[in-house]
């Protein structure tokens, strides 16, 4: 097997390895993003729940506050039905309205806890129904991405053990850069020679579709065991069957003239 053909035959086994782990992480960032969504709701419910606990605890510091302050007022009316001294008796009477006037503004300000205190709970609930629904999808999630391990799971191991042996009939120098382009291109390392026009010998890469010196598409037959690469992307070149089908059916044409 020539250069050419190992470093083809590596970057076959690098696209299925990549394929099978893209599916993993398909699946895995499916799964992370549901499981994330759920932690923001469990984090809103916790902060709602707290404000609610708060806010209930004001609303019945304040219906205590009413309850203290009517007992006053009950204890004074008491008190006044007993006074024969006018002069107490419109003080019991001012302290009163006052004490009426301040359990009115208690009460008041009780309803408004109470109606947030209600409003927290329908957000709650509401909150709560929504965590249990995405706790399914986050279940489902990471059930679909054990069964994705399970499925690729023993081919994965597979075709990395042949992709790694394939690697170690390369020389070593090379395997860095085959690496490098891997992660420049999308695990595009390689790329076709592609001819554009017989007639003017004009050819270009398949990656980037730049165009390739003719020397260096004479080289890719030539010189079977050198890697040639594109001169504007880098990646390295190789001879795909169309290209090899049309040198040969022009050499097969030039035989017969």
């Amino acid at each position: 097997m020539t250069l050419q053909e190992q470093i083809y035959e590596l970057f076959l086994l690098e696209k299925q390895v990549r394929g099978l782990n893209r599916r993993l992480e398909v699946a895995t960032y499916q799964h992370d993003q549901m499981q994330a969504k759920l932690n923001r709701l469990q984090a809103q419910h916790d902060e709602l729940a707290t404000q609610h606990k708060q806010t209930q605890a004001h609303s019945s510091t304040l219906e205590h506050q009413a309850r203290d302050v009517e007992e006053r007022i009950t204890t004074l009316r008491d008190q006044m039905a007993t006074v024969t001294n006018n002069k107490e008796y419109s003080a019991l009477l001012i302290e009163v309205n006052t004490l009426k006037l301040s359990k009115g503004k208690v009460e008041e300000e009780a309803l408004v806890q109470m109606e947030q205190v209600e409003g927290l709970q329908s957000q709650l609930t509401e909150l709560m129904s929504q965590i249990e629904e995405q706790k399914k999808l986050v279940s489902a999630a990471e059930g679909e991405v054990k069964n994705r391990r399970e499925e690729v799971g023993a081919e994965l191991t597979e075709r990395t053990a042949k992709r790694d042996a394939a690697a170690d009939q390369i020389p070593s120098d090379i395997i860095p850069v085959f690496n490098r382009l891997c992660d420049q291109h999308d695990g595009e390392p390689l790329a076709p020679a592609v001819e554009d026009n017989a007639k003017r010998m004009e050819y270009s890469c398949g990656g980037c579709y730049m165009t390739i010196p003719l020397e260096r598409v004479n080289s890719l037959f030539t010189q079977p065991d050198t890697l040639t690469t594109c001169p504007s992307c880098q990646r390295f070149l190789y001879v795909d069957d169309v290209l090899r089908e049309q040198m040969d059916a022009r050499a097969a044409k030039n035989q017969k003239s």
